[in-house]
């Protein structure tokens, strides 16, 4: 694979996990509460959203990864390889760590339920903090 095309290639994948997350994020959750009266089902959609949002970031994640350590660098180098790593953590963190807490405090109607929902936008927030890191990155790390 040329470099060019593969350059191409981690920005395309980088872009789709990125908007991906912008999408779900800021668009597709705030429209299911917004529009969908009862809250709990409104929350399913936006659960669920959040899901296959986890699972096109785990297949993009595992992609990047696979494309930077083939382009592998001295691990003084290995930014970009470690944005993308922590990109999953935080993907799968959410997904399996934060979320079924949030949805059995919110089930419950616990006092802790906004605590969960706040962890729960952190790591997602991080998540996206990351595959921005990497991207923005991305030219510079082509460079050496």
């Amino acid at each position: 694979m040329s470099a060019l095309l593969h350059l191409r290639l981690r920005f395309l994948l980088a872009a789709l996990w990125l908007g991906g997350l912008a999408a779900v994020g800021l668009i597709g959750a705030p429209t299911a509460f917004a529009i969908v009266p009862d809250k709990m089902v409104a929350a399913m959609v936006a659960s669920r959203m959040f899901y296959l949002m986890t699972l096109a970031a785990l297949m993009l994640g595992l992609a990047l990864a696979l494309l930077e350590r083939r382009h592998a660098k001295p691990l003084s180098a290995a930014k970009p390889f470690f944005l993308v790593l922590g990109g999953i953590f935080f993907a799968v963190l959410g997904e399996f760590g934060v979320v079924p807490n949030l949805i059995q405090a919110a089930v419950n109607h616990a006092a802790n339920a906004g605590s969960w929902h706040a962890a729960a936008s952190l790591v997602y927030l991080l998540q996206a903090v990351c595959v921005s890191a990497y991207a923005w990155m991305l030219p510079a790390a082509t460079e050496r």
